[in-house]
């Protein structure tokens, strides 16, 4: 399958499945890495605009990165690695939170399923596992970005849809507000679809990632 087909039918499932359990092993590496950005966009004496705008680029920038690493060989791998780096950071929060949940199943299952494929050289199907990993941080995005502030506009109930369609209660533009008289889920949209091309145009061109037989 075309590398960028692949990338757009995990991105859909991604977003329609966010807020389950079932995306959870991903969304906690894109929420790793998302709030690292944000602490440290925030030590900057930044207006709230600025702020919003820079960690947008930041974390698109790093979904380019993990893209293009789609271009090497052996890139498959990426998978174990993420799914390592999120069981670490589920470790981590159980640690500090001392709740265990079931979600831990899914997050254990990801790991051993990742390791499973690749040692099985399902190629395919293991970068349809990097690639949920990887799409995670623009689905976060336009949830903070778009659904968010939209939601707000429509004055709907953020939970409506859940848990499936599970909108935050904010985003990185929300201290933005009308700036200039410009709706918020406007200058969010905007700089979203800006940030997001560079990622579309990187999610093609990739191996089509065959199953080894």
């Amino acid at each position: 399958m075309r590398s960028d087909i692949r990338a757009l039918i995990v991105s859909i499932l991604m977003f329609l499945l966010w807020g389950t359990v079932l995306t959870y092993p991903f969304r906690i590496v894109s929420d790793l890495i998302c709030q690292t950005t944000e602490a440290i966009a925030g030590k900057l004496p930044l207006p709230a605009i600025a702020f919003a705008i820079l960690v947008l680029i930041l974390v698109m920038g790093i979904t380019c990165v993990a893209f293009l690493s789609g271009r090497m060989e052996n890139s498959e791998h990426l998978a174990i690695v993420l799914s390592l780096v999120g069981c670490i950071a589920y470790c981590v929060k159980v640690a500090t939170t001392r709740q265990f949940s079931i979600e831990a199943v899914f997050v254990a299952l990801v790991l051993a399923g990742s390791m499973t494929l690749v040692l099985l050289q399902k190629t395919e199907w293991t970068r349809y596992i990097a690639d949920a990993y990887i799409v995670a941080l623009p689905v976060r995005m336009a949830y903070e970005c778009v659904m968010n502030p939209l939601y707000r506009l429509l004055k709907t109930d953020l939970y409506l849809l859940s848990p499936f369609i599970t909108v935050p209660q904010t985003g990185i533009f929300s201290k933005v507000g009308n700036a200039l008289g410009i709706p918020l889920v406007v200058w969010g949209s905007f700089f979203f679809i800006v940030t997001l091309l560079p990622v579309i145009y990187l999610a093609g061109g990739r191996k089509e990632g065959r199953i080894k037989r």
